[in-house]
């Protein structure tokens, strides 16, 4: 089946292109204020927790974040990947490079909650199966953005896409 944005001789018109282009921005800008909110409200816990675990009190406002930033990640990326936009058509390796960083770096924060959560088990009594869960969905969510800034750093260094 074509893709909708080509025409009978399958070359794709600059509008429908630069459009597509233009909600791919979108969609990623929206994943990164996700992620951006999901950083903001869990890096003072992580700071919290890192230094004494048993003065960590769950807030309920903590876990209506997680869930709304972590939806706004996996609305945007599951958009993106069911209608497969692509990034933009530039290749310029310094931006791949620090794309590629970021992309590592935006996944630090992730591995740590949940060696703490998951391999230390330092809160065990502090959370509920709901809590988890919303710490799973964040954690999913980051891995999201994570593989989508991956995508766009291997773009931009000039390699083709990586296929999710």
């Amino acid at each position: 089946m074509a893709n909708p944005s080509e025409s009978a001789t399958g070359i794709t018109s600059p509008a429908t292109g630069a459009s597509r282009t233009s909600l791919y921005v979108l969609l990623l800008a929206a994943e990164t204020a996700g992620a951006a909110l999901l950083y903001w409200h869990a890096l003072p816990i992580y700071r919290l927790l890192s230094t004494d675990p048993a003065a960590f009190e769950p807030q309920f406002d903590s876990f209506v974040w997680t869930v709304v930033a972590s939806g706004l990640i996996q609305a945007s990326y599951w958009t993106q990947y069911r209608v497969h936009l692509p990034p933009p058509r530039l290749v310029n390796p310094l931006l791949g490079h620090i794309v590629l960083l970021f992309s590592q770096l935006s996944f630090v924060l992730a591995t740590a909650v949940f060696s703490f959560l998951f391999i230390t088990k330092k809160l065990e009594r502090h959370l509920s199966y709901s809590q988890y869960a919303g710490v799973l969905l964040a954690l999913f969510s980051l891995f999201c953005y994570q593989r989508e800034l991956r995508a766009l750093g291997n773009r931009l260094l000039g390699r083709a896409r990586d296929h999710r």
